[in-house]
């Protein structure tokens, strides 16, 4: 019987999408006014539309002919222009996302049209989505679980997709080649977008000096050998909205296929080739009760296949038994995650100043396929060339399940200049038990030139599949470790903004407080380069402040800036980790308990220029020096000084006729360095840390129907 039911549930929610955005339509920036810049309506914040200034969040705001200004490719080069943002690609090839001095899979939601598109096996988020078929990007710095649930911890991004009709295509180094077509009708009460486009790439090219075997014969990088990164890609992506009066239907799907940054164990490898389909669909319908009710139940699946093969080891690697491994030690790891739901939102307008939301969601995860397979036996690192299991390890994740039931209810209250919002959700998960995340956020606007808020909320990431029940270990000396015991990471944090409008232009302060609990790393209990387990192994607090500034300077020229400075305080669990550990930390004078492996300083600069038919953008990134963490000995022992960086970008528009136009962009301007991941592996690529893309240049022609 419940087969059945669910079996009912997926055909409605293949059938395609569920949300609309009755957004403004974009204008070319220089034809924004500041406050029109001001008055953009987001609905991320609380699921209906507002004003981004009443919005009770730290929320940015990229729209439409923003992208297009700045020469946008992917969703990254969007993202590294917001404040507190810092992104970097980890040896995998994933890019990686900090928001506030916080990195971690599945810290930070990523939504299309308000569906939640992050893996659940390992909480990761794919950001470099190609850009062609967005619209719009709402981005919030700070916590959402008190509407969204988990991995809405420290931020929040909606992608909202584009509803026009245009066709895309580009090309530019590195083999990098693209194609994206939009269609959009609207007749009566029925509206239709479709988009699909491809994108493919070579990668950045940049050079590896070192990586952590740099002295074997056989490493990539020894002696006169080079090695440049070959971080390809090929994706495709098709997304179609339905909406017919009431009912909403909304289909996803995106593919990608990648090489590595540079490979899993710190090593130079060539031939990894890693898939990703993430497949998202939904239905909805507003059940109109008055015209102060709207019921709307929606049902969604979405499908995550994973399918990675991994090379640990180059060609012609040598095993100290003696082996010569011709195509390197590979690893094969595949699963197949399944999400379906149904989510109930009802929204009711008490009267004029008071809007209420209710809300419910039933969630059923299945990790319904899970292998992992080498091609070598881990005991005597013996050469296997097949693949198999070589040593018996017992997989526990395969067809593990998680039920979800969590219940929303909020309230906006809105009298003149006065706005308070007050919200809390509950979510019961069957692995883990229950989290309560409430939110208030307060917003006042005692003149029209200032505006104020001061919010709070509550936020968590429950464990993923993989940091509960992984079990690569074998024996005490190899692998990680799951953990069933693991509690939620938390997150509480306190904000006040204020924003000044004087005409010509905008100026923005924030202040944050971060209080973050219960941090899930992988731990190694023994101290001693043994098993890794995945560990609730401290406490980080966060402060520090934003600064934003917009400048409409003419009606030709337009500057944008923000700045970002925050500090990262660290303390052990005492009753989770080892007292050496503990007492080596505990001793740390208070300047080594900061952590440093991440730039703490940031600032942000975009110049528009328009003249006539021809529009110009040159922006920056700027990132402090950053350092190895101190928190252990083996950290203090891998020491790092990753150095600052300038990155800059540029793009040139040129308005060909009204429907036709060109533009050829420039970014990653410049070398940066990252660390590859936790800081007892952040000298493993050398003392600077991991080279980050390189540049980029793009010619785009754009056709608007």
């Amino acid at each position: 019987m419940k087969i059945f039911i669910w079996s009912i549930l997926f055909f409605f929610a293949s059938s395609a999408i569920a949300q609309s955005d009755t957004a403004v339509k974009a204008k070319d920036i220089t034809n924004l006014s500041l406050e029109e810049l001001l008055n953009i309506e987001v609905i991320s914040s609380t699921k209906k539309m507002q004003p981004v200034s009443e919005a009770p969040s730290i929320i940015s705001v990229i729209q439409l002919q923003q992208l297009k200004s700045i020469g946008a490719i992917t969703l990254i080069d969007a993202l590294k222009f917001i404040p507190s943002v810092e992104v970097s690609m980890g040896v995998d090839g994933f890019y990686r996302l900090a928001i506030r001095g916080t990195r971690k899979e599945g810290t930070v939601l990523l939504l299309i049209d308000g569906q939640g598109m992050n893996d659940f096996y390992t909480g990761r988020a794919i950001y470099d989505l190609p850009i062609d078929f967005i619209e719009k990007i709402e981005i919030i710095r700070g916590p959402g679980s008190s509407i969204y649930g988990t991995n809405a911890m420290v931020g929040v991004i909606n992608v909202i997709t584009i509803k026009n009709n245009s066709i895309s295509v580009g090309g530019g180094i590195n083999s990098n080649l693209k194609f994206g077509a939009n269609f959009f009708k609207e007749s009566n009460k029925l509206k239709v977008s479709a988009s699909i486009g491809a994108q493919t790439s070579k990668g950045a090219n940049a050079l590896i000096d070192t990586d952590k075997v740099s002295n074997y014969n056989w490493s990539l990088v020894n002696s006169d050998k080079t090695f440049r990164t070959n971080r390809w890609n090929n994706d495709g992506y098709v997304n179609v909205n339905v909406d017919y009066d009431n009912l909403h239907i909304k289909l996803f799907d995106f593919a990608r296929q990648q090489g590595m940054w540079l490979g899993p164990l710190y090593i130079a490898t060539k031939d990894s080739k890693l898939f990703t389909n993430q497949f998202m669909s939904s239905i909805a319908y507003d059940y109109k009760i008055s015209d102060n009710v709207i019921i709307t139940p929606k049902v969604y699946s979405n499908i995550n296949q994973h399918n990675f093969l991994s090379q640990e080891t180059p060609n012609g690697y040598e095993s100290l038994s003696g082996d010569i491994f011709a195509d390197g030690k590979q690893t094969k790891e595949s699963y197949l995650g399944k999400t379906y739901g149904l989510e109930t939102n009802v929204m009711i307008k008490a009267n004029d100043n008071l809007d209420l939301l209710f809300g419910s969601v039933f969630e059923d995860l299945h990790l319904a396929k899970y292998d992992l397979t080498r091609n070598y036996q881990i005991v005597g690192d013996r050469n296997k060339i097949s693949f198999g299991n070589y040593d018996d390890i017992q997989y526990d994740q395969k067809d593990k399940r998680r039920f979800l039931s969590a219940y929303t209810f909020q309230g906006n209250y809105k009298l003149s200049n006065f706005s308070l919002t007050a919200g809390i959700r509950y979510d019961d998960y069957s692995d883990f038990g229950q989290s309560f995340n409430p939110r208030v956020g307060i917003t006042y606007n005692p003149f029209k030139f200032y505006s104020v808020k001061g919010l709070y909320g509550r936020a968590f990431r429950a464990p993923t599949f993989n940091e509960l029940y992984d079990n690569t270990t074998l024996g005490n000396q190899y692998g990680v470790k799951g953990n069933t015991k693991l509690k939620p990471e938390t997150i509480n944090t306190l904000e006040f903004s204020n924003e000044f409008n004087f005409k010509w232009v905008v100026l923005k302060y924030n202040l944050f407080y971060i209080q973050n609990t219960n941090l899930i790393r992988v731990y190694d209990p023994h101290g001693g380069g043994s098993i890794g387990v995945f560990t609730n192994v401290g406490n980080q607090i966060t402060y520090g402040h934003e600064v934003e500034i917009d400048i409409e300077a003419t009606k030709q020229l337009y500057i944008t800036a923000n700045y970002t400075h925050y500090q990262a305080l660290f303390n052990w669990d005492k009753n989770n980790v080892t007292s050496a550990d503990y007492k080596f930390f505990e001793k740390q004078p208070a300047d080594l308990k900061v952590l440093t492996n991440m730039p703490n300083l940031r600032l942000n600069l975009g110049l528009t220029y328009q003249i006539k038919k021809v529009e110009i953008f040159l922006g920056a990134n700027y990132g402090n020096q950053s350092f190895n963490n101190n928190r252990f000995y083996l950290e203090q022992d891998h020491y790092a000084h990753i150095p600052q960086y300038i990155q800059g970008t540029a793009n040139i528009k040129y308005k060909i006729t009204n429907k036709f136009s060109a533009n050829i962009s420039a970014s990653n301007i410049g070398k940066k360095y990252s660390d590859p991941d936790e800081s007892t592996n952040i000298d493993a690529t050398g003392t600077k840390g991991l080279i980050q893309p390189t540049e980029t240049v793009l010619l785009n022609l754009t056709y608007k129907f």
